[in-house]
């Protein structure tokens, strides 16, 4: 049997997703940078303080916590 990991990415809520594709216009080197910790990453207590920041400049997120689908 095959297990895989969900990432942070797989449990953003869409309208998150909406947001990051729009902010990939204006921003796209950060938001890439973005995603890519959003698929590396699993837990949201494991995010660099530098990744919450960015998601406070390009989301306007306070609370990240607030960002993810429960599981």
């Amino acid at each position: 049997m095959d297990y895989r990991i969900i990432s942070l990415y797989d449990r953003l809520k869409p309208h998150y997703i909406e947001q990051l594709h729009k902010t990939n216009i204006k921003y796209p080197e950060l938001t890439g940078k973005i995603v890519d910790t959003l698929h590396d990453q699993s837990i949201v207590t494991e995010l660099k303080y530098s990744s919450i920041l960015d998601f406070k400049f390009l989301l306007g997120v306070d609370n990240p916590f607030e960002m993810f689908k429960d599981l």
